[in-house]
């Protein structure tokens, strides 16, 4: 190891330590290309716990966002098979999708200014169903939970859009937004461990998986398992949760849409489109289906740019890319094993990104 990458190690060690996670593993590239990659800790609190190792494959929780959701819908764009502007209304049967979700287009779900609720706890009622009839079960709550303000009025971050954006690749791609994202992003791009429900993937009970927790369901499995309990009561698959990866693929993948950004990809993105959902729309706060830094006390730190785009997960993981720059960071944790409301990363993350940050060359930017 050289000594630039010396505090980040020394970071990230202290991140176990100091009951941050059990388990985490980081990568940090320029251009698309990985420079470093340490993984630390442990999977669980056991006291035969093996170690965290770079196969581990972590729950990925809100990166399914855009990582699945997003570059899905990007691809269904890209082969003309929808539009950003396409209304609700237009693909989702007017049997279960009120009048008041008809009208909204894409753009408004992708940068959560729909009016739609951040989240329910629609686990309960999913789980009140016979089995047979749970599948979709999310979709239909969503789509019949009241707006809380008019559309394109503000935003409000929403896991309720993107299980109705499942609901929209899924009509029009005619599979499964799991079964779609492996045949046509994941494998293409020799992504072999990205996709949800990874226990019922041929060999999945034997990967490492670092532990999560029950959550708000008792006796829940917390190894391999989805956290998130919207997402765990509907079978693993959801449009805001689910998505489970090595950091070496997360990193591939937000290398991939950076280069397609930069016009210097494989061509497997679109750049123009690419540069069109990682644009904020003009009154938006957010990308389409990505975040964008905070401009005081952003997770990514003091060091990238503003204009950079990433997302962070309940679990303890985030990605960062920095359109500008050329920085891409990934950390990976699972800082939910040591409680639901263990809250430490929020102080660490920064720190650790902008150890990262400096480690690549990059001074900050006075973020704040």
């Amino acid at each position: 190891m050289t000594s630039k990458w010396l505090q980040v190690a020394e970071i990230l060690e202290e991140g176990v330590a100091s009951g941050v996670y059990t388990a985490a593993e980081v990568l940090a590239g320029r251009g698309g290309n990985l420079a470093y990659e340490r993984a630390v800790g442990r999977l669980h609190t056991g006291p035969d716990a093996p170690a965290a190792t770079p196969e581990a494959v972590f729950d990925l929780a809100s990166l399914t966002k855009p990582l699945a959701t997003t570059l899905a819908l990007l691809l269904l764009v890209q082969h003309g098979r929808l539009s950003l502007q396409t209304r609700l209304g237009e693909l989702l049967p007017v049997e279960w999708l009120p009048p008041d979700k008809q009208g909204l287009p894409l753009t408004q779900l992708l940068a959560h200014r729909s009016g739609l609720p951040a989240w329910r706890p629609f686990y309960e009622a999913v789980l009140a169903l016979p089995p047979e009839q749970r599948p979709g079960a999310l979709e239909r709550l969503a789509a019949a939970e009241p707006l809380e303000h008019p559309p394109g009025e503000a935003t409000l971050y929403s896991d309720l859009g993107f299980m109705l954006l499942k609901a929209v690749v899924e009509t029009v791609a005619g599979e499964n937004l799991d079964d779609f994202c492996r045949r046509q992003i994941y494998r293409p791009l020799g992504l072999l461990r990205l996709g949800f429900t990874p226990r019922r993937q041929p060999g999945g009970e034997e990967l490492p998986y670092p532990a999560t927790e029950p959550g708000l369901i008792p006796q829940r499995p917390g190894a391999g398992e989805v956290h998130d309990e919207n997402a765990w009561a509907a079978g693993g698959v959801a449009g805001h949760a689910g998505l489970f990866g090595t950091g070496r693929e997360v990193f591939r993948l937000a290398a991939e849409v950076y280069k397609a950004f930069q016009g210097t990809g494989s061509g497997f993105f679109d750049p123009t489109l690419v540069r069109t959902f990682l644009t904020t729309p003009p009154g938006a706060d957010r990308a389409l289906g990505f975040d964008v830094p905070a401009a005081f006390g952003a997770s990514c730190g003091r060091c990238f740019s503003p204009r950079s785009v990433g997302h962070l997960g309940f679990t303890g993981v985030s990605f960062w890319i920095d359109l500008q720059l050329g920085q891409i960071v990934v950390l990976l944790t699972n800082r939910v094993h040591l409680g639901r409301n263990n809250d430490k990363i929020k102080p660490f993350r920064p720190r650790l990104y902008e150890a990262v940050s400096r480690a690549l060359g990059f001074s900050h930017f006075h973020r704040g």
